[in-house]
């Protein structure tokens, strides 16, 4: 709504208000869809086996797929990941939640029977993926289902481990001699590498013709032009408002994106800064309100089957609170997990009043 009104008060072409619109309507139509889809089918439980079985044959065709690669091709990281695909993140979950004894109680006797098939699977796959994001993602979508994510002792020194051992990764990577056109392993280490910087540091040089090279700062560039241009508003009220729906950023130059050339861009990678642009700190404050909402609910009390939905709902805000820094977070036009996080809310809405029923008849007898 509030990208809607500043938008009225800038000139934007029609198509570009509409593909906005698509953005920013998705994770509340994708919601609103999940938790409609589970509150309505008898077993409530059939998102679990969906998500594994779908992460599964997705993961065994990816497999396939690398199998033909390699045979007609010299293994290099940058071609797997360019041909094959960068990430998954519903194999990233469904491989989270073969791991976590305490989601077994929702899955099916043939899933359990083959549990160890699924999780070799998923995890050959998800290591060919290569993506930094995965591997960040895993481990902390895992230590919120094991309900390590509160802020409680054990909590936090679980979390102080995680990131002593991320601080200390990409320090021992800062004095690794990697190179970018490495193909093998090593540049997979090199955008481990790279990623701070990627994500913090916007100094490029648009005037090289060497393009690859714009890309270990591009992330940062692409926010910091975002800012730039509300900056740039009448007033400064872009800061508040932002510059609304149909909005693009000028990046200063004719940048080589998917095979063409652009200098005006509707969306960015860093979802925060993304949404500053579009609808300004109001709009800001109410995301960081939704996730942190969303991240609280492993704090709610309930039975085992709502502690465990709570903590995976907790698991999937942390998510998007790393992938807002990176591919736009809920945004994120590809990703369908916020249609599990709906059908999540929807498990947790039917398990709480399914234990509120039982209390009540404990007291009635």
């Amino acid at each position: 709504m509030i990208s809607f009104a500043s938008g009225l008060f800038y000139d934007a072409k029609l198509y570009d208000v509409i593909k906005d619109f698509s953005f920013f309507l998705k994770p509340i139509l994708f919601i609103a869809l999940g938790f409609l889809l589970i509150s309505r089918i008898t077993d409530k439980n059939f998102i679990f086996r969906a998500l594994i079985y779908t992460a599964v044959i997705s993961a065994t065709i990816h497999l396939v797929e690398l199998l033909i690669f390699t045979i007609n091709h010299p293994f290099s990281v940058n071609r797997i990941r360019g041909d094959l695909g960068r990430d998954n993140f519903i194999e990233l979950f469904a491989l989270v939640l073969l791991f976590v004894k305490s989601t077994r109680v929702f899955y099916s006797e043939a899933i359990l029977k083959r549990i160890n098939i699924f999780k070799f699977i998923l995890l050959v796959s998800f290591v060919f993926y290569f993506s930094r994001t995965m591997v960040i993602s895993f481990f902390i979508v895992i230590i919120a289902l094991n309900g390590y994510a509160k802020i409680s002792s054990r909590g936090l020194i679980y979390i102080t481990i995680f990131n002593l051992l991320t601080i200390a990764l990409f320090t021992s990577l800062q004095f690794a001699d990697l190179k970018r056109e490495s193909k093998g392993v090593e540049g997979f280490f090199y955008k481990i590498k790279m990623a701070p910087s990627e994500i913090f540091s916007p100094d490029i040089d648009i005037n090289t013709k060497n393009h690859r090279s714009l890309w270990d700062h591009w992330r940062a560039y692409e926010a910091l032009k975002a800012i730039e241009g509300i900056s740039d508003t009448k007033y400064k009220l872009g800061w508040l408002f932002g510059k609304g729906l149909g909005a693009q950023v000028d990046l200063g130059f004719e940048a080589p994106l998917d095979g063409k050339k652009f200098q005006y861009i509707p969306i960015i990678h860093n979802g925060y800064v993304y949404v500053i642009f579009k609808s300004g700190i109001i709009g800001l404050i109410i995301y960081l309100v939704f996730l942190l909402i969303t991240y609280m609910q492993s704090y709610k009390q309930g039975n085992y089957h709502v502690s465990v939905i709570n903590n995976f709902i907790s698991g999937i805000a942390l998510f998007f609170m790393l992938t807002s820094l990176i591919i736009t977070g809920i945004y994120n036009s590809s990703d369908i997990i916020v249609f599990i996080l709906g059908g999540l809310f929807a498990l947790q809405f039917y398990y709480s009043n399914q234990h509120q029923t039982n209390e009540d008849r404990h007291i009635r007898n």
